[in-house]
């Protein structure tokens, strides 16, 4: 398995994301469509605090540390874009995750998220022997 990992600095603030990989969509989690002109549909996982957001061309970026609350009022939100503005959009550390072009390996959204899973233990793995040396 081959992942392309681009590491930056992914802080609050930065302007760009901590890791850009390239995978499948990300289909472990339940997605929540949303009415906006911006977003399609939003996804948290509370056992890591991941909040995920599909924009209407297609990208998403997940959002680590981020609480359950911010989750929640995304979603009741009347303007989601106002409020990915002014609480979401440079509060928390990033990544985009991308869908593979042309990817061949995988038939169905099954593999696509095995694969999905490997790479992210791969790269937690990665940035706990990152951080402790």
């Amino acid at each position: 398995m081959v992942v392309s990992v681009r590491a930056t600095a992914g802080l609050a603030g930065a302007g760009s994301p901590a890791y850009s990989v390239s995978m499948g969509v990300v289909s472990a989690v339940d997605w929540m469509p949303v009415e906006s002109g911006l977003f399609s549909s939003a996804a948290y996982r509370a056992g890591v605090q991941q909040l995920y957001l599909r924009f209407q061309d297609g990208k998403i970026y997940r959002f680590f540390d981020c609480p359950v609350t911010v989750y929640n009022e995304f979603v009741v939100a009347a303007s989601k874009a106002r409020y990915f503005s002014q609480q979401i959009r440079n509060q928390f550390r990033y990544e985009m995750v991308l869908r593979r072009p042309g990817n061949r390996q995988c038939a169905s959204p099954q593999p696509c998220l095995a694969e999905q899973l490997r790479a992210s233990i791969v790269l937690a793995k990665a940035r706990a022997i990152y951080q402790r040396d």
